[in-house]
């Protein structure tokens, strides 16, 4: 069992921790956090879901997952880059991306808390969580993005795409503030 606690539409706890399973039927608001990471070559890893995943399964994904109760929102980061990727880092390398992006949905709604990191580790330093995980890839950033994309609805493309824009911008603020 995976307590997770509820929010409401305006992303704050309601008092209410329930099973994970039982949010994903009754379609209850949640945190979820995810993690673009980024190397030294413009590149970002992006992990491909096992086909067996009820959410998105076979599609490229930045590492993510659930907020379990009583969790802060960067140790489940935190928590999750070890669980699917095998690496750990601390709260400190967690750069956030975008707060508070509620999506509401006809199943798995939820609210998501997004962050970045730099790393150069290569694809056989990472240890994937095979339950999760059916491959990793770092891709060049633009080919990162459109591999997200692939066979995605309208929200899912026009989410992914503001996401890198604004991951991009970020990156380029950095670059020019260590000149």
């Amino acid at each position: 069992m995976e307590l997770i606690e509820i929010v409401d539409e305006k992303g704050e706890f309601t008092g209410k921790v329930i099973d994970k399973d039982e949010v994903h039927k009754k379609n209850l608001l949640h945190n979820e956090v995810g993690c673009f990471l980024i190397n030294d070559k413009g590149q970002t890893l992006l992990q491909k879901r096992s086909g067996k995943k009820k959410f998105s399964p076979n599609k490229w994904r930045p590492c993510a997952g659930h907020v379990k109760a009583y969790e802060s929102l960067e140790e489940a980061m935190i928590r999750e880059l070890k669980e699917e990727l095998g690496i750990l880092f601390s709260q400190e390398e967690l750069k956030i991306l975008e707060r508070k992006k509620i999506e509401i949905f006809p199943k798995n709604s939820h609210v998501t808390y997004f962050y970045y990191l730099r790393t150069n580790l290569e694809e056989n330093q990472f240890t994937i969580q095979k339950e999760e995980l059916d491959e990793i890839k770092w891709f060049p950033f633009k080919e990162g993005l459109d591999a997200i994309l692939l066979n995605e609805d309208s929200y899912y493309k026009e989410k992914y795409t503001k996401l890198f824009e604004k991951l991009e911008r970020v990156l380029k603020e950095e670059s020019e503030e260590n000149i």
